[in-house]
Formats: C-alpha cells, structure tokens, sequence
C-alpha cells in the first residue's frame, strides 16, 4: 500500500513538473529608454529570457538594431546578468520579430547557403561574447516558397549549435495551416516553439475583438471560432504534428484598441473606424494607469475583459483571465507559457502589485504561493 501511494505521488508529481513548467519571458529592449529596464525583474519568476531583438543584414549577418543601447549601455549583457540572481535562468536572443522588412531578409537568407553561413557564424558570435544559452527565430511568417529553405536553416543552425549546447527556438503564427510549417520536423528538430495566440483582433479586421482570447465566442463565424484563440491555436499546433511538451503558448500583456464607430455598439464585432488610444496596442500598464474608471465587461465565453468609454474600446487580459489562461496551458499539458511583451507589466507597481500578470502566471503554475 505504501509503494502504491509512493507512485501515484511520484506520478503526480512528474505530471506536474513535466508540463507547463516553462515561463518564456520576452522583454523588448526598446523600452529601457522609458525606465523598464532587466534589472527591475524579478528573476526568478522567469525560466527563459528571450531578448528581443536582434536583426538582419541582406548578406545573411546579424545586425545590432540600436548600437548605443545594446552595446554602448551594455543593454545584451545586463538582460545575460540576470542569470546572476538567477542560475537557473536561460537567456535567448531573438532575431527578426515582425518589423518592416524581416520577412524579406530571411527568406533571402536562408535560399542562399553562403548567406546561412554567415548567419550561423555571426549569431554565433554574439551568443559565445555576450554569454545568450542560444537563438530564437522570429522568422514568423514563411510562405509558401520558403517551406524547404526554413527547415533547411534550422537543420543547419541545429546541427552547429549541438555542439555548445545552445537552445534552438521560433516564434510562429497561432495559424500553422496559414504558413509555410513543416511542423512535424519542426518539431523534430526544434527545443520548443512560441506560439503567438494573441493579435487575434487588430486594425486589419472587421470588427472589434480579443487580442488573446482562450475560447471562441459565439458571435464569431465557424473560421474566426476553430482558429483565433488559445484553445483552437493549440489544437490546431497538435494536430499539425507538434508535440504539446513543444508548445510555449502565447499570452499578450498588452491589448488591441478601437475607436467605435458607434459608440452605442460597445461589445464583440461592433464597428469602428480606426485604431483606438495607446497606438492601438496599450500595454497592461497602460490600462490599469489610464483606464481604470472605463466600463468592464467580463467576456465569460472567451474568459477575458474588455473595456469601453465613449467611442474607444480595448480587449485585453487582466490578472483573472491570466490565471484562468496558464490554468488552461497547465491542464493541458503544454510545454509552458510564452508572454509578450514581460514589460507591458505593471513593473513598478503602479496600479498594485508589482508585476502583478507575471506573478499570476507564476501563482497559477504553482510555482509560487500569490494572489
């Protein structure tokens, strides 16, 4: 009797351990002009660090994006430090991301082999001097002519990182059949995969909607329901052929905002006109600061919040949808939560909490006693 109560524990125990166990903390390195800078994190409420971003020459090298803040200020090494109050923590550099040009950049690079050479050699420069645990490929939207050249870039980058050690990751559309995935080797060849399940709603749509839902709405058509949320995207994923322990799923502490056309039409898929207060995509720490006397409405089919005042409406996530959301990821068995951006965080406890959403994440994950 005491065996068998030792195996169901220790099973239990695996079970919880082995799933959603990785937080994947991206922090955009811009906003260090603002005051957001590593060393206001809290380490250990992180397991990875992906460092965004570095980018691309047209002759396949990396290029610094901003010389004095990543070099000058030593922006590269004081996010590695972190792993000083932290030994525990993994610190990647993620190239591209979704700037003007990237897609470009990457696809011409890696059809060129000469191109990929430099490429491998010169992101591996940067992760052996400024001490990265390996590279992150936000190379998010392949296309259709770029199906063999994007495996053929990860086998090769792979194939020269084993030797150190180093990580291998990418960030993907919440969409596999939207793009050029060869998910199964994919899967095969990669460490994990970031998949982004938020920007569901923005600008390019019709109407307004939920940056990063967890489930469907009923007001949405049979598309807009099996694709854009959490739940679908990871099915979707699985069902392409990836493996849940390989799937970071995406949680957005930002949201998307509209200026209504009516204001009278406050809800999901109402009208508007254009984009809405803080550039269309206001951090959480905007919300919680400048919006909190707006009405909220809790969306308990898709679990998240909206607000509205007047002809502006933002869909977003507060501190209860995240710990439903991680629940969600935990239960499931995915590989672990991905959070864009880790700044857009109530980081110097303005409105409460400091880093109220990362500790919620944590809280749920039962990695720390909060909240």
């Amino acid at each position: 009797m005491y065996l068998k109560s030792l195996l169901i524990c220790l099973a239990v125990f695996i079970q919880h351990f082995a799933a959603g166990t990785k937080v994947i903390c991206y922090y955009e390195s811009w906003n260090a002009y603002d005051g957001y800078n590593p060393e206001d994190f809290d380490a250990s409420l992180c397991t990875h660090v992906n460092y965004a971003f570095i980018g691309l020459w047209e002759d396949g090298n990396v290029r610094v994006e901003d010389d004095s803040l990543d070099i000058d200020q030593g922006l590269y090494k004081r996010v590695t430090d972190l792993k000083l109050k932290n030994p525990d923590l993994k610190v990647l550099l993620s190239v591209g991301g979704g700037s003007d040009g990237a897609a470009e950049l990457f696809s011409g690079m890696a059809a060129d082999a000469g191109k990929r050479g430099a490429f491998i050699g010169s992101a591996s420069y940067f992760i052996s001097t400024y001490n990265f645990d390996g590279l992150d490929i936000d190379w998010e939207y392949p296309y259709e002519n770029d199906r063999d050249n994007y495996i053929n870039l990860l086998e090769q980058v792979r194939s020269a990182f084993n030797e150190h050690g180093w990580l291998l990751t990418v960030a993907a559309s919440a969409d596999p059949n939207g793009y050029a995935y060869n998910v199964p080797r994919m899967n095969e060849i990669l460490d994990w995969i970031n998949v982004m399940t938020y920007d569901m709603y923005g600008s390019w749509s019709s109407y307004t909607g939920q940056c990063s839902p967890l489930y469907a709405s009923s007001v949405e058509d049979e598309w807009e329901r099996n694709t854009l949320n959490l739940a679908a995207a990871g099915n979707n994923w699985v069902n392409a052929g990836a493996s849940k322990d390989k799937l970071a799923m995406g949680i957005a502490f930002y949201g998307r905002s509209f200026t209504l056309s009516d204001p009278n039409q406050h809800g999901l898929h109402a009208p508007f006109d254009s984009i809405g207060v803080g550039d269309g995509a206001p951090n959480y720490r905007q919300i919680c600061e400048n919006y909190d006397s707006w009405t909220r409405v809790w969306d308990d089919e898709q679990k998240n919040p909206y607000k509205y005042s007047g002809n502006q409406w933002i869909g977003y996530d507060d501190p209860d949808s995240i710990w439903i959301k991680t629940d969600y990821i935990k239960n499931n068995n995915f590989g672990g939560v991905m959070i864009w951006p880790i700044d857009g965080d109530d980081v110097h406890g303005t409105c409460g909490m400091v880093q109220t959403l990362l500790k919620h994440v944590n809280g749920a994950l039962g990695n720390i006693d909060c909240c």
